[in-house]
């Protein structure tokens, strides 16, 4: 149906009285989404109903890295619909989990799956299994899927069981009851309180999950030597190790964080950009003597489209585009988006804005603060509302920088789309300044 006569304001209206909110997906924010509905899209570049153009470096939700409209992707993809659109099996089944194991050190042996949300369950499964105990670590500002057990709350100072509490953006009704009784939230990158933590509970430990870099909670990267603790702690005490790099994982290189800080994990969750982000896909590579639980049937994994042909042909054809010649896609993208980052702080600077960017460069996020976030606990509820404020504005100027201020490039990005940014974005600061000084 033909909607280019129709404004965006009226289509989100028409869109609402159907789909709840008028968008996919919603936290417990107490700003509105307003989505923007994209007619066309090309390379870094997108267009709105309205007929406005943007430059994406929301990317969905980062895992867009491929760019809009990749040819070489999209003919991979067209093949496999072609000729294997429905199977159980494929062609694929050999090559996607040798490459991925190649690539990605704790992959002795990989799973498929739809969602990041399902494959966090499915780790923590196998990990139950694997030790025989009952509870897990996870940590604050960490996300790790929206299932009940494993989003939001706040730690207990007591016990350091997660709790409700009201404001929470990642709380919400209908949880189960009893769902945060089998873990606990410890806060991260301090490897003293988990060590210490660790004396008195390791015995009812089955795993540690952990973004080894915490791109949720602000772009922070590990402390020197903390990823290299938590995996000694866990060799220590029997302890099921996962690294959450359902955002890092290819994104950061095809081995992920992990290669980046020499640190192995016994279960490596894989998501988003593995895929190209033109159709959903998530994995679950670890230990040979931890998921052959799978093989032995001892651990149940089901699912209709686990490693369904399009999918895997679409993580053959990233693997491949991404791979080549040494990774310089990659490298190419980083250097693109180190100048935008260049820019922004510029830009900023001028205006008296409190700007800081961190993280990797393929992740990294901007924060109105004066120095860079330490701990995901450093991420507070102003720190980000001033970070959202700017987000709108950048959004209304042409720029589409991710929830909340991750900013992720694709390979597609060019010198003409660092011009755009230095264009749109002197615009954005100059509208942005007067507000957010005023709230500072």
């Amino acid at each position: 149906m033909d909607y280019n006569f129709i404004s965006m304001d009226k289509y989100y209206e028409d869109v609402k009285k159907h789909l709840p909110g008028g968008v996919h997906y919603n936290f417990n924010l107490p700003w509105e989404e307003h989505p923007l509905f994209l007619k066309d899209t090309n390379g870094s570049r997108v267009t709105d109903i309205d007929g406005n153009e943007y430059l994406d470096l929301y990317a969905r939700f980062g895992a867009m890295i491929l760019g809009h409209k990749n040819r070489e992707y999209i003919d991979a993809v067209k093949e496999a619909m072609d000729n294997i659109f429905c199977v159980s099996h494929s062609l694929y089944d050999r090559c996607v989990p040798e490459t991925i194991a190649k690539n990605i050190p704790s992959a002795e042996m990989i799973r498929f799956g739809l969602s990041g949300t399902e494959i966090v369950q499915n780790a923590v499964r196998l990990a139950r299994a694997y030790t025989n105990r009952d509870k897990f670590i996870r940590f604050v500002n960490h996300y790790h899927g929206n299932a009940d057990n494993i989003m939001g709350g706040k730690s207990d100072k007591n016990t350091s069981s997660p709790k409700e509490y009201k404001g929470d953006y990642k709380g919400t009704l209908g949880r189960e009851v009893g769902a945060f009784n089998h873990s606990y939230l410890l806060p991260w990158n301090n490897i003293a309180v988990i060590s210490d933590f660790l004396k008195d509970h390791n015995e009812e430990i089955a795993a540690i999950i952990t973004e080894p870099i915490c791109v949720n909670g602000g772009s922070i990267m590990p402390e020197e030597g903390y990823l290299e603790g938590l995996r000694a702690l866990c060799d220590k005490y029997g302890i099921v190790l996962i690294f959450d790099e359902i955002i890092t994982g290819v994104r950061t290189g095809l081995g992920g964080a992990q290669t980046l800080y020499d640190v192995t994990p016994d279960i490596t969750l894989l998501g988003k950009a593995i895929a190209g982000g033109g159709v959903p896909v998530s994995a679950i590579a670890g230990k040979k003597k931890i998921m052959e639980l799978y093989s032995s049937k001892k651990v149940i994994h089901a699912g209709t489209f686990n490693g369904y042909p399009v999918g895997m042909a679409a993580i053959n054809a990233t693997l491949s585009i991404l791979g080549r010649d040494n990774g310089a896609a990659l490298k190419k993208m980083n250097n693109k988006v180190s100048e935008i980052h260049r820019i922004l702080l510029d830009e900023a600077k001028k205006a008296g804005i409190p700007l800081i960017i961190q993280g990797h460069p393929s992740c990294a996020a901007f924060h109105c603060c004066e120095k860079p976030l330490k701990t995901p606990s450093d991420y507070t509820f102003g720190i980000m509302s001033l970070d959202v404020i700017l987000n709108a504005i950048l959004q209304k100027n042409g720029i589409l920088i991710s929830s909340v201020s991750r900013i992720y490039p694709n390979i597609m990005l060019s010198d003409n789309d660092i011009e755009w940014f230095k264009k749109h974005c002197h615009s954005a600061i100059k509208e942005a300044a007067p507000v957010i000084l005023d709230m500072i």
